[in-house]
């Protein structure tokens, strides 16, 4: 049986990332931690005016790093 994988984000060092991008290291962990919490938002649209809606499937969206963004 598999395990669930998580997709995870950090600084590829504490001390030392892009000012923008932050240069995140992303990957798929087992373990269910901070790093791996994101939020979904619709690609298209107001974002404010979108919130809470049901996204339909093929609808493109943008993974927003909760301990990042």
């Amino acid at each position: 049986m598999h395990k669930p994988l998580f997709l995870h984000s950090v600084p590829v060092t504490p001390l030392a990332y892009a000012r923008f991008s932050r240069n995140q290291e992303v990957s798929f962990i087992n373990q269910k931690v901070y790093n791996t919490m994101w939020t979904i938002q619709p690609a298209l649209g107001n974002m404010k005016e979108r919130q809470g809606e049901v996204l339909c499937a093929g609808e493109p969206i943008l993974l927003m790093h909760c301990a990042t963004s």
